[in-house]
């Protein structure tokens, strides 16, 4: 897999004409090497080299890398040819750690080649920011940098009569140990005027034509580090006690839904009541069927790596309690580290709420349709009336007339009876159940209380189905409240228009969508109104937003309708084109074995 990578970026990266090498930092593995330096540096088996063969004081170059992850500019730096003849060049690098497992530290080196003589090295070395120096093997120093000579004010003219006593107090045991090569110690630098500073020295031996010629001395700035640890600390406290003040329940967990870690939340009901503990499963406290379902959802978000909500039901001291799980898949760099954020949230006042703004939102749909159902109501009532006033005038001996005019008082008065029974049922406060139910049925409930309306206001109204429909799993009562409420909508909307359509139309439909993992029954309410504008398309799921606000519009209509398909899995859009009409499409799952 790696070599399959590394072979991948090498042809992205073959175009360039500079020079090109990957290195794992950690194993000192050159891991590719364009062709362009392997005939600059005249290398005979560029296959199996180490990094040290062809960079060198390769550790510095490391620690440079390491003190700034990614370069800004250019360094210049030196190469070495086979025959280990030094090559100037400038560099630039950046780390290809993401692209591969966290276990590696692999950078990709570019290489700018240039005519500068290999005497340069000191001005080379002295743009560096590390404070480094080197001595021969008794500790006299050959070479500091600037940034070392500014650190220990040293004077630059003569830096080769001062030892490495003169630079570092430390014990002698210690210097002895720096000199062996290879070390790595911590040491701290006082500022007359500022607080100290710690380093961490390392030391490693250089060597040239096989033999050992002196050291070399890093000083590794730790300053920024322990800041940047203390800052990540104070964070970490910060956010404990952010999230101690919320009324929500934060727990981290891995794939396997065992329990990482706790926020310290004593405000949160539910969590003095599960008691939560550290390596214990989290859904442990559910039946079979809820922690199927949570181990459905936790399996999605690791696999999509998006975030997902759930809610469940649970009777908390005597009372019954809504809680919604969101889950956050916490990113890292590592992939194979699957950990996941669940926030718990008490919703059951947020619940109580939105069935009041269904509430509401039903009784305006009732408000709008009533008048209709009124003049309904009456053709059939006075027809009714008429018939029995005849049987009462006339003494109709034929048995056949007579039974043909209470068959025809009987029908008016079912006719009425429907009207009425489906106006109860649209303002009975539904089941929190959800049940398994043929669309086809709430197509027809709907059509019964909304065509009354559009032959009021002469619309034409249709409706279609498609065949072989699937039960959908659902709160039905609900589903009709936003048809209607849909069909209300384009009701209004071709009414209120400023000039009438001669042949005003609107058509609610069901039918069966498939795509490749799901099927869908798709309701449609489709009108040839004046259609929306952009800038009203984008806001008319926002809650309060209206164009009918002079018209007693609430809108609350959409906002809520939305929230109802959402929290039955499925979506709602609208198509639209200003003057020419908008059909509204609602998804929901269909129940069938494809769907699970």
């Amino acid at each position: 897999m790696l070599d399959s990578k590394i072979e991948r970026l090498s042809q992205l990266l073959s175009h360039s004409q500079k020079g090109l090498v990957f290195v794992d930092l950690k194993s000192k593995q050159i891991l590719y090497i364009n062709p362009i330096t392997v005939e600059h540096l005249e290398l005979k088996n560029p296959k199996s080299l180490d990094a040290e063969n062809i960079f060198f004081d390769f550790n510095l170059l490391v620690s440079e890398i390491h003190t700034h992850p990614q370069s800004k500019s250019d360094y210049k730096w030196f190469l070495k040819k086979q025959n280990a003849e030094k090559v100037p060049v400038s560099i630039n690098y950046s780390s290809l750690t993401e692209f591969f497992e966290l276990n590696t530290e692999i950078y990709a080196i570019t290489i700018i080649w240039n005519q500068l003589q290999t005497d340069d090295y000191p001005s080379i070395a002295d743009h560096l920011e590390i404070p480094f120096f080197q001595t021969d093997l008794a500790g006299n120093l050959k070479y500091a940098n600037n940034r070392l000579i500014e650190l220990f004010r040293l004077s630059p003219d003569k830096i080769h009569t001062y030892s490495i006593s003169d630079v570092l107090i430390l014990p002698e045991n210690l210097k002895n140990e720096i000199l062996q090569g290879n070390t790595k110690l911590l040491f701290e630098v006082d500022h007359p005027t500022e607080n100290s500073t710690t380093f961490q020295i390392q030391s490693f031996i250089t060597t040239e034509d096989g033999n050992q010629n002196g050291i070399t001395i890093l000083l590794l700035d730790l300053s920024e580090l322990q800041n940047a640890e203390r800052i990540i600390k104070y964070g970490e406290d910060k956010l404990r006690t952010f999230f101690a003040t919320m009324n929500n329940g934060f727990v981290i967990i891995n794939k396997d839904a065992k329990i990482l870690e706790i926020a310290p939340i004593f405000k949160f009901l539910l969590f003095q009541v599960f008691a939560f503990e550290v390596g214990e499963d989290i859904f442990h406290f559910f039946d079979e069927k809820m922690k199927s379902k949570l181990m459905e959802v936790l399996n999605s978000v690791i696999e999509n790596q998006n975030s997902q909500t759930t809610e469940f039901d649970y009777t908390l001291l005597g009372e019954e309690k809504t809680f919604e799980i969101r889950f956050i898949p916490v990113r890292r760099y590592d992939p194979n580290d699957k950990k996941i954020l669940l926030v718990f949230s008490d919703i059951t006042e947020a619940k109580r709420k939105d069935r009041q703004l269904i509430e509401s939102m039903k009784f305006a749909s009732i408000g709008e349709i009533a008048a209709g159902l009124a003049h309904e109501i009456n053709n059939p009532l006075q027809s009714a009336l008429l018939y029995l006033d005849d049987l009462i005038t006339v003494d109709e001996a034929d048995q056949n007339e007579r039974r043909n005019i209470l068959k025809k008082i009987e029908s008016a008065n079912l006719r009425i009876r429907d009207l009425v029974k489906a106006l109860l049922d649209l303002g009975r406060m539904e089941s929190p159940n959800r049940d398994i139910v043929s669309p086809y049925y709430i197509l027809v409930r709907t059509s019964e209380l909304v065509e009354v309306s559009c032959r009021k206001k002469n619309i034409s109204f249709t409706r279609h189905a498609g065949p072989n429909l699937p039960g959908i799993f659902v709160r039905w009562q609900e589903i009709e409240q936003v048809l209607i409420n849909c069909v209300v909508n384009s009701i209004n909307a071709l009414s209120e228009m400023e000039t009438a359509r001669q042949f005003p139309k609107i058509e609610l439909g069901i039918d069966l969508v498939k795509t490749q993992k799901k099927e869908w029954v798709v309701f449609s309410v489709e009108d040839n109104g004046p259609g929306i504008d952009d800038d009203t398309l984008e806001k008319v799921f926002l809650p309060l937003f209206t164009t009918r606000r002079n018209k007693q519009g609430t809108g609350l209509g959409l906002s809520i309708s939305k929230k109802i398909i959402a929290e039955h899995g499925g979506e709602i859009y609208i198509k639209t084109k200003e003057g020419t009409g908008t059909k509204v499409e609602i998804y929901l799952p269909a129940h069938t074995d494809e769907n699970g």
